[in-house]
C-alpha cells in the first residue's frame, strides 16, 4: 500500500525514520505529484487489520520533534 505523509519540515528524519523500520517496511518513493511537502512511502510487511497511518503518526509523534510539527498521514488517494 502507499502512504503519503504531508510535512514541510524534517523530511529527511521522517524518511530515516520509517525506512528503518523492520515491521511494517517502509520504501521511500519520492514527492507524488511534485508536491514538495508530501513524502510518498511503499508499506509492505503488514500486519493484517493494523491501521498503517494511525501507526505511522504515533512512531512519528514519539520522536523528539514529533510534537512540535504540523504533519499528516494518509493512504495514498484519500482525501485530507
Amino acid at each position: 500500500m502507499k502512504l503519503n505523509v504531508d510535512s514541510p519540515i524534517k523530511q529527511q528524519e521522517i524518511i530515516d525514520l520509517l525506512e528503518a523500520q523492520e515491521k511494517p517496511t517502509y520504501k521511500y518513493l519520492g514527492h507524488p505529484n511534485n508536491m514538495r511537502t508530501q513524502l510518498q512511502f511503499e508499506v509492505d510487511n503488514i500486519d493484517e487489520g493494523s491501521d498503517v497511518a494511525a501507526y505511522t503518526k504515533n512512531l512519528i509523534k514519539s520522536q523528539p520533534y514529533g510534537k512540535s510539527i504540523v504533519f499528516r498521514v494518509l493512504e495514498d488517494g484519500k482525501l485530507w
